[in-house]
């Protein structure tokens, strides 16, 4: 059985940028800039979640190919930046609702 460990550390950046995004959106203060802000932060969680699927997809190629199974930590490292990814999206839409 093949390990693919050469593919999670595109997992782990991605979910260290997803949480310092997250850190951020919640610690940061009113600006003037903050449609802006808004805007960066929607883009960079859609484009993570599309580079961790397409990296997702990938894995599951390479285990159709090589007839072995799926890496089930990448899995779960999919689910945990597509949750902290949707989180920041629902932060950022009800900022003005929860941080009063």
């Amino acid at each position: 059985m093949i390990n693919f460990e050469f593919l999670r550390p595109i997992f782990y950046t991605i979910l260290l940028f997803s949480f310092f995004i997250m850190l951020s959106s919640i610690i940061k203060k009113k600006s003037n800039q903050a449609s802006n802000n808004n805007f960066y932060i929607y883009t960079f969680s859609v484009f993570s979640i599309v580079i961790a699927g397409i990296t997702m997809f990938q894995i599951g190629v390479i285990a159709d190919e090589t007839g072995n199974a799926g890496d089930p930590q990448s899995f779960y490292l999919f689910i945990t930046i597509v949750a902290i990814n949707i989180i920041n999206i629902l932060l950022n839409l009800f900022k003005k609702y929860v941080f009063k």
